[in-house]
C-alpha cells in the first residue's frame, strides 16, 4: 500500500536524568531532506539519526526536533574550562601591566572568549543516547502509521479519480461510431456537390477509408484501459509514487491523442473532463512516498 510524503509524529521518555520529547515532521519532496535539531552536548551523534531515518524515510523533506529537559541543575549548566579560563586572564594581566591599561578596559566578560564553556560530549553516557535514540525511533514510529493513514486516504482518492477517467472513456465509446459516420456522410456530401462529375468513385472510396482509419482510436482506448488498469495495481505496492507519475505521463499522451483525433463536440467534452481528472491525479502523486 503507499504511503503519503505527509507525516508527523511525537514520542517522549521519561528518566531520572531528564525528559527526551521527539517530534518528526515530513513535506513533499522530490529527494531526501532532513533537517536535524538537537541539543549542542549530542550533536557529534547527528550522523547516527541520519543514519537510523535515512534507511526508513526515503524520500521527502524532514525535521527532527530533539528536545531534553533536564532535572537537575548541573546537568543543566555547561562546565567552565578552569584552565583556559585561568590562561585568558594571565594574558591579561600581562597586557594590562605592560601597556598600563586597565583590565576592565580589556574585555567585558571572561565568557566572550572562546572554549571558556566546555562542552559535555565526554560527560554523557551510552544509556543516555540509548535512551534519546529509543525515543526517536518511537517517534518514527508515529510518524509512519500517520503516513500509512494519509496512504490509505490517498489510494482511495486516486483510485478513484482512476476510475473516473475510464467512465468517461467508456462514454466516448458511444459517440464514436456516430461520429465516424457523420464525418464519412459530411465528406462525400461536399465532395458530390462539388467535383461530382470530376472524381473517380473507387480511388475516392479508398482515400476516405484511409482517411477514417486515421480517426480510429480503438487503439488509443485499449492502450488508455490497460494503463489504468496498470495504475491501480500500482497503488497496492509500497514506494510507488515515481512509478505512478510515469504512468500518469503515458495516461495523459493517450488522452491528448483521443482529443486530437476527435472532431465531434460530445467527445471533447469528456476528453477536457478526462484531462481535469488527470491533473487532480497528478497534484495527489506529488505527496506519494
Amino acid at each position: 500500500m503507499i504511503r503519503s510524503m505527509t507525516g508527523f509524529g511525537i514520542a517522549e521518555s521519561d528518566t531520572e536524568k531528564f525528559i527526551c520529547k521527539v517530534e518528526l515532521k515530513s513535506l513533499n519532496g522530490k529527494f531526501f531532506e532532513l533537517n536535524i535539531r538537537m541539543p549542542r552536548n549530542w550533536q557529534h551523534k547527528e550522523l547516527d539519526v541520519r543514519n537510523e531515518l535515512n534507511k526508513s524515510i526515503e524520500r521527502g523533506s524532514a525535521t527532527l526536533s530533539i528536545n531534553l529537559q533536564y532535572k537537575n541543575a548541573e546537568d543543566k549548566a555547561l562546565p567552565i574550562n578552569h584552565d583556559v579560563a585561568a590562561f585568558y586572564l594571565a594574558e591579561l594581566e600581562k597586557i594590562s601591566s605592560s601597556k598600563n591599561i586597565s583590565t576592565k578596559d580589556l574585555f567585558t566578560s571572561i565568557f566572550d572568549f572562546p572554549n571558556i564553556v566546555s562542552s559535555k560530549e565526554n560527560e554523557n553516557s551510552e544509556n543516555d543516547w540509548n535512551q534519546i535514540l529509543l525515543t526517536v525511533k518511537n517517534a518514527f514510529v508515529d510518524f509512519d502509521s500517520f503516513r500509512k493513514k494519509e496512504g490509505e486516504m490517498l489510494c482511495v482518492e486516486l483510485e478513484n479519480i482512476c476510475l473516473s477517467i475510464e467512465d468517461k472513456l467508456n462514454q466516448i465509446q458511444k459517440f464514436e461510431n456516430k461520429r465516424i459516420e457523420s464525418i464519412k456522410q459530411r465528406i462525400t456530401k461536399e465532395i458530390e456537390q462539388t467535383y461530382n462529375s470530376m472524381i473517380d468513385k473507387n480511388r475516392f472510396e479508398q482515400e476516405l477509408i484511409y482517411y477514417i482509419e486515421k480517426l480510429d482510436i480503438s487503439e488509443e482506448r485499449v492502450r488508455l484501459k490497460q494503463h489504468c488498469d496498470f495504475f491501480i495495481e500500482t497503488l497496492n505496492k509500497p514506494s510507488s509514487g515515481k512509478k505512478l507519475n510515469f504512468i500518469a505521463q503515458e495516461i495523459g499522451r493517450e488522452i491528448n491523442t483521443i482529443g486530437s483525433k476527435s472532431y465531434d463536440a460530445n467527445m471533447q467534452r469528456l476528453v477536457v473532463e478526462m484531462k481535469d481528472e488527470l491533473e487532480k491525479m497528478k497534484e495527489q502523486i506529488n505527496n506519494v512516498l
